[in-house]
């Protein structure tokens, strides 16, 4: 199963919650939320429309309390259906950057991913020698990252959002297993 535990400020757009995820979850692609029966996403040409901006709409203005949920729909072909459940609230929260406390898995990845791609990087590592570059090594952890979930990684990333303004940009986009 793939999970991961973002803590975000009330005040977050859903323009940036949408970007939120695609960072945690290593995409970049359509989506759409599915909040009390309604539908928001970011409107882009040639793709579907909604109505209401989701750069002024805040996690505030729906009142979620412990316990609600709502979905993300992402990648409109395979119809990944992702539920969304609210942990806690936090009234006086001064969080400004929005950060992810836990997580599990890739999407698409297997536990035997995972494995392979652990084993060749240790592999490398045992191999290496005074000629190996680091550059040698970086592509066994950037199979390994594509496979397993990088906490560190992720918050990394999330520090460089811009929430006011929100965009991806093309080095925080991770590859799935399937790419």
């Amino acid at each position: 199963m793939v999970w991961r535990r973002p803590r975000i400020a009330a005040d977050t757009s859903l323009a940036a919650l949408h970007f939120i995820f695609q960072i945690v979850q290593g995409w970049g692609d359509d989506h759409q939320f599915h909040i009390y029966g309604k539908d928001y996403g970011i409107s882009y040409d040639g793709g579907i429309g909604f109505v209401d901006n989701p750069f002024r709409i805040v996690i505030d203005d729906f009142a979620f309390g412990a316990g609600d949920r709502f979905t993300y729909e992402y990648n409109f072909f395979e119809h990944w259906l992702h539920g969304i459940r609210v942990e806690a609230v936090h009234e006086d929260s001064t969080l400004r950057t929005p950060f992810c406390r836990d997580g599990h898995g890739m999407p698409g990845a297997t536990p035997a991913d995972e494995m392979d791609k652990t084993l060749a990087l240790l592999d490398a590592i045992d191999h290496a020698d005074e000629s190996t570059k680091v550059g040698d090594i970086r592509k066994y952890v950037n199979a390994l990252d594509a496979v397993s979930f990088n906490r560190q990684k992720a918050n990394v990333q999330l520090s460089k959002l811009d929430l006011a303004s929100p965009a991806l940009e093309p080095e925080v986009i991770w590859l799935s297993p399937r790419q």
